[in-house]
């Protein structure tokens, strides 16, 4: 058995043996990127040492299936550190396993994957909710159970071990996805009936990761930081200012097509790659002059009507990941010298730092909720929970009956 490591011991030995090895810049970012969101999970998991399972559960937990050149590239920074672990020579290639399907419910899976397309569940999601569902079907095997004999000794053993790996909302989405699960079953055949409610009720904490925010001062300053002179600036700048100014997703911003800008209103007409609804933003003029900077003197002039593409090399009118956003972010947050220590510092971190700086500026929250995309305000009430200065401009004031 391996002598406990601490994650920050394993994970600064990680990083010295990249270095060490002249792993490229690119790569030790990614690599380091990845470690942190382990570190993360960890200590959501209260979990201070690594074990391979402990990684394990983080790669079936937060990468899922393995769709995508971004996920094998993930994957392979946890095999790199895996290795290293077990004082194993770091190989140059891993191989990509497929999805281990339990094979008793083989069957069952398809007929829910087909399920959830035929909701219209986008491809990230759908991934999420399978990798969710294989916790439930994976223990299942383990325990020798089947899907028709399922009872509530079985639940409450399934509550227990999901009690003992996971934190209160990585357990709640489980349960939220294996319900579903179970209701598609019941409805086809394949689940006796009222098996869903044997589940129980399920319990969330909707505010335990608590979003980070930087200032207008800050935002501004990593929009300064960039140098607009040169092409790789001028690309960089529109995304960043949709980001910053607009609060727009990375996956919007990289699906979003030249046809989306609206010159006759001064907006921009998309949907939404998470919730597939229509959303149109307000152009001002100096988001409407970096977006015609880069498109007139940057963008390659290519067969696609993709807004951003790869500028150079064999991948060159190409779209690029939703990872390359949050790349670039963090290439202008370090060169603006904006501190991050204990703060989440991704793309998704600028959506709330523009939430809670348009309140600041006394903007309404049904305004903030269409601009941000949200289908009610009470999602984007989130984002504030913790500032108690912005809830109180958002509290009613309780008027006095007299009696």
């Amino acid at each position: 058995m391996m002598k406990p490591k601490s994650i920050d011991d394993l994970v600064n030995e990680a990083i010295k043996y990249i270095i060490d090895s002249s792993y490229s810049k690119v790569s030790q970012y990614h690599y380091g990127w990845v470690w942190s969101k382990l570190k993360n999970y960890a200590r959501e998991q209260q979990q201070e040492f690594y074990t391979t399972a402990l990684g394990n559960e983080f790669i079936q937990t937060w990468l899922g299936s393995i769709t995508s050149p971004f996920d094998v590239s993930n994957l392979r920074a946890m095999k790199v550190l895996d290795d290293i672990y077990n004082q194993k020579p770091v190989r140059k290639k891993y191989p990509v396993s497929q999805v281990n399907i339990p094979t008793p419910f083989y069957e069952q899976y398809k007929m829910y994957k087909e399920s959830l397309k035929s909701r219209g569940q986008k491809p990230r999601s759908l991934e999420t909710k399978l990798s969710r569902l294989l916790v439930f079907l994976r223990y299942l095997e383990e325990a020798k159970l089947e899907l028709l004999s399922l009872n509530f000794d079985a639940f409450e053993q399934f509550n227990y071990f999901l009690a003992t790996r996971y934190n209160i909302n990585t357990q709640a989405n489980i349960k939220f996805t294996v319900r579903d699960f179970l209701i598609t079953g019941e409805q086809s055949g394949f689940i006796a009936p009222k098996t869903s409610a044997m589940l129980g009720a399920i319990y969330s904490n909707k505010h335990e990761r608590l979003p980070s925010t930087y200032t207008k001062d800050e935002t501004q300053r990593i929009l300064l930081s960039v140098d607009r002179n040169n092409a790789i600036g001028k690309r960089d700048y529109a995304m960043l200012i949709l980001l910053i100014e607009l609060g727009m997703r990375a996956s919007d911003i990289n699906h979003l097509s030249i046809q989306a800008i609206q010159p006759e209103d001064h907006t921009l007409t998309f949907i939404q790659q998470k919730t597939g609804k229509p959303e149109k933003l307000p152009l001002t003029p100096l988001i409407e002059l970096a977006l015609a900077d880069y498109l007139k003197n940057v963008r390659p002039k290519m067969p696609t009507n993709r807004m951003f593409i790869v500028h150079k090399g064999a991948n060159q009118g190409r779209d690029y990941s939703d990872s390359t956003l949050n790349l670039i972010l963090n290439k202008y947050i370090k060169r603006a010298g904006i501190k991050t220590e204990g703060k989440r510092h991704g793309t998704h971190s600028m959506r709330h730092s523009l939430s809670s700086n348009l309140l600041k500026d006394g903007v309404e929250l049904p305004v903030i909720s269409g601009i941000l995309g949200h289908s009610n305000s009470e999602i984007t009430m989130r984002y504030f929970w913790m500032n108690t200065e912005l809830l109180r401009k958002l509290s009613l004031e309780v008027p006095c009956e007299n009696n």
